[in-house]
């Protein structure tokens, strides 16, 4: 019995994939340094998906967004709420190639949201300081947007008790 040619095109050593780190090694340290920063409290997510992250309404909403994604993403620890979006600048070959029309998408969206972007490069991931008091800006800065922003549907909203946490979580960061 001949195997299906797709199966043997997948299998042969000629046309397998190649699989390539999910992060160059610049953002792999920028990664460990805001794991280090946030001391675990906090959730900090790589290159996640607008899609995974918005809900757009209609398919043209869908399209602007679903291929696209940010390089970092700082979550409460509590409810998973996004607080700082990180795009991170290094002189990797992929990075080349993003149109400044995209990067201008990305950012009004998470404008929209009320959520802080923050642009780092590769040279200033040694200045500790400086980044940290970055993060915390902007961390308090989605503190601000949130109090003016409408609260979420009764659905979503966390219990009475969970709030209380979080915001106890959320001014220890800052």
């Amino acid at each position: 019995m001949q195997p299906s040619p797709a199966i043997t095109t997948v299998s042969s050593p000629e046309a397998s994939p190649t699989t390539y780190p999910l992060l160059t090694s610049d953002e792999a340290l920028f990664h460990a340094c805001l794991e280090n920063i946030t001391a675990q409290r906090c959730h900090v997510q790589c290159k996640p998906r607008l899609l995974e992250i918005l809900h757009p309404e209609n398919v043209a909403g869908f399209l602007k967004i679903c291929q696209r994604h940010i390089d970092f993403l700082i979550y409460r620890k509590g409810d998973w709420l996004p607080m700082v979006a990180i795009e991170f600048e290094d002189d990797s070959p992929g990075k080349a190639s993003r149109k400044t029309r995209d990067r201008q998408l990305v950012k009004d969206i998470f404008s929209t949201f009320g959520i802080p972007m923050l642009q780092v490069h590769a040279k200033d991931i040694t200045d500790i300081d400086t980044l940290v008091h970055k993060m915390s800006t902007a961390w308090q800065q989605r503190n601000a947007n949130l109090e003016i922003m409408p609260p979420p549907s009764e659905e979503c909203a966390p219990h009475a008790l969970t709030t209380r946490l979080m915001k106890a979580a959320c001014s220890s960061i800052s």
